[in-house]
This record gives C-alpha cells, structure tokens and sequence, in this order.
C-alpha cells in the first residue's frame, strides 16, 4: 500500500460530537509512522471512490439521518462488499444505526438500513447522556461519552465490550464488532480517546500491527490520563 485510504462518510451531516476526531485521529496516526494518507469526504450524490482502506461514519440527530438516509440505501451494497472484503468500518452512534438493518424512530417509522451491521436500533424518549466505560473481551477498557436514545438489538453479532457503568446497547452491552468492523455509541472523540482501537483499525487496513513511535506514546498518555479521569468520576476501575 502506497497511500492509505479513509472515506469519511457525511461529515457535513454526521459529526455532531466531535467524531471527525477520529478520522484526524487514523490519519495522523498512520502519518507519524510514515504512511501517507489520503482523506476522501463522501457527500449526499457523490461517487464513492474505487477503494478504501478504513471507512469511518459519524453521529446525527435523525433530521440529520433523514437528509442522508437515500443516499446510505444508493451506496449500501458497495460499502457491504469492502464489509466482506475486510475493509474495516467505525461507525458512530447515528452513522451505526444507519448502516445497521433498521431504524425505528420514537413515532414507530422503520427506516431501512444498509445493513453493513446486523443490528436494530429504536429510538426511544429517554436520552442516555453521559460518560462511559466499557470492558472489551481481551479484559482492557475503553471510555467515552454517550449521547443517544437508542435501544440497540444485535441480531446473532458479538457486542464491542460489556458495560462497566453507563448504558450503551441497553442491555450491559456496548457496540457491535463484525469481522474487522467496528459500530459503537462513544464519542470523546473514542478513537483520540482511545488510541489502542485507531491502531487495531489501521493495523487491518496496513495488515500489520503498527509500531509505536514518540509522536503515538506522546499522545497516548494524555489519552491514558483522559480514560482514568472518566473512570474516577464514574467511581470503577479500568
């Protein structure tokens, strides 16, 4: 790979708390390590381009989701191809539940999904603000911020992690992982949050695992630093 390619789906819609950090986040990543990186923004009637490497979408309120949700059913089979190809996805919060199955919005409308995810979100009357810790299945933590509504079903998928304290699915689990593909309700931005998942990403898209360099154990103590304070609050351990 002589370029690695991001595509940032709707950013002009989608990115309501900060999620663009994590696109800033894998490329700079990625460019402190010598790589150079290509950051292609998909917009509403745009042609999506003939690869990708990494394929991130972020967060909105259903307005939001509504203005795009034509052109995510336009594009939904290419993006399942480079899903089956090994092309690793984030999805953030509202971008997730556009590229899961369905939507059902808080008047009972079902809105079809790209199904990228197999999973079902429901938009309820509650919103679930605040922060979150989650344990993932090899034991480490993560921690963000939730800002949903959502009732999350993963239908056969395995969660991202379990619920330390906060809400998440709705049921002690958070997000989804679906082969290198990742849907999840943190932001903070969660990848600058939590730089071990931007390196698990790019490590797919570079089919190695990248080495750490200063500029990365820089920033990844402010980002240890960041999830104890979370976890403090919270009053849990990482």
């Amino acid at each position: 790979m002589t370029v690695l390619r991001i595509l940032h789906l709707y950013p002009a819609e989608l990115g309501i708390n900060g999620d663009a950090g994590n696109v800033l986040a894998l490329a700079e990543r990625a460019r402190w390590r010598g790589i150079d990186v290509d950051v292609v923004a998909h917009a509403v009637g745009d042609d999506l381009p003939a690869s990708a490497d990494i394929v991130h979408i972020g967060s909105g309120p259903l307005s939001a989701q509504r203005a795009v949700h034509d052109d995510v059913l336009r594009i939904a089979s290419r993006l399942r191809d480079w899903r089956d190809a090994g092309v690793p996805f984030l999805a953030i919060a509202g971008g997730w539940q556009l590229l899961g199955a369905e939507l059902e919005t808080p008047e009972g409308e079902v809105l079809a999904g790209a199904a990228v995810f197999p999973t079902r979100a429901a938009l309820g009357s509650a919103r679930h603000v605040g922060e979150i810790v989650v344990r993932l299945a090899d034991g480490s933590t993560i921690a963000g911020f939730e800002n949903h509504s959502a009732r999350t079903v993963l239908d056969g998928a395995e969660p991202l992690g379990r619920v330390v304290s906060g809400i998440g699915n709705g049921d002690q689990t958070e997000g989804v992982v679906v082969g290198s593909s990742i849907g999840t309700h943190l932001h903070g931005p969660i990848l600058p949050m939590n730089p071990a998942l931007a390196d698990r990403l790019l490590g797919t898209a570079l089919r190695g695992e990248p080495a750490p360099v200063p500029q990365t154990e820089r920033v990844d103590r402010y980002a240890t630093n960041a999830r104890r304070a979370i976890a403090d609050r919270l009053n849990v351990s990482l």
